[in-house]
């Protein structure tokens, strides 16, 4: 039976402190510090009702949607350069990848097990970021937001947007249906990201900004892991597997 990793990049992939790839592209110099504080607030806003599982469903979706819009407007009035993104991307430090994440990719790279990250940030930004760590390997799949531009200037996604409530309408690049399937994540809406009614999947989540609400974690993910787990620990659990 085929193995494959399906999992989600910011926070879940990168420590709990770790920048997000939106948030590498808030970082840009030539962002204002009003438009760097309109993001700010958005931020302060949207972040803990993402967050709180207390809300229901359909109003966190609304309100994910709201947040990627809101802060879309914003960016793409603001002139950013192409170039710029790279260059605040293809760094090694950019964002900060959880212990053993190198080793991880290695492993399933020569073990030629897919891995597939399903994220709502940015493609080009985590691309860039991956290739500056030389972790880019043919196995992984990126599925995320891809950045539109014109005349090398920002001017939104030309896909249909990803937010963290929607990752399960994705579409795949291969045709998954009974193999095994390694899921991470760091929110329980992750956990969807797998397709139904299979059977062969094993849920690792990561409570972050979570603690409050570890039992429902662990009723979600067969293993849930505080914050400085080492993804050596990942690549154990896919050797047994």
């Amino acid at each position: 039976m085929n193995k494959y990793i399906i999992t989600d990049f910011d926070h879940t992939l990168t420590e709990k402190e770790s920048k997000s790839s939106w948030g590498v592209l808030e970082t840009l110099k030539t962002l204002n510090e009003n438009i760097k504080n309109k993001l700010k607030d958005n931020k302060n806003y949207y972040l803990p009702l993402e967050n709180n599982l207390n809300i229901n469903e359909n109003k966190r979706k609304k309100f994910m949607k709201e947040w990627t819009n809101n802060n879309l407007k914003i960016l793409t009035s603001s002139n950013i350069n192409k170039e710029e993104i790279k260059k605040a991307s293809f760094k090694k430090d950019a964002m900060t990848l959880r212990k053993g994440v190198k080793e991880f990719f290695k492993y399933t790279y020569q073990n030629n097990i897919p891995v597939i990250i399903i994220s709502a940030g940015i493609t080009d930004i985590i691309e860039n970021f991956l290739k500056a760590n030389n972790c880019l390997y043919n196995n992984i799949h990126i599925i995320s937001n891809e950045i539109k531009y014109k005349n090398n200037i920002f001017k939104g996604f030309k896909n249909k947007i990803i937010y963290s409530s929607n990752k399960h309408k994705s579409k795949k690049p291969y045709k998954i249906k009974k193999e095994k399937i390694i899921l991470l994540g760091d929110n329980i809406s992750d956990i969807l990201m797998a397709p139904k009614n299979n059977q062969n999947i094993f849920k690792i989540g990561f409570l972050n900004n979570y603690k409050e609400n570890k039992e429902l974690f662990q009723n979600a993910y067969d293993i849930v892991y505080d914050d400085k787990v080492s993804f050596i620990k990942i690549i154990n659990i896919i050797k047994k597997l």
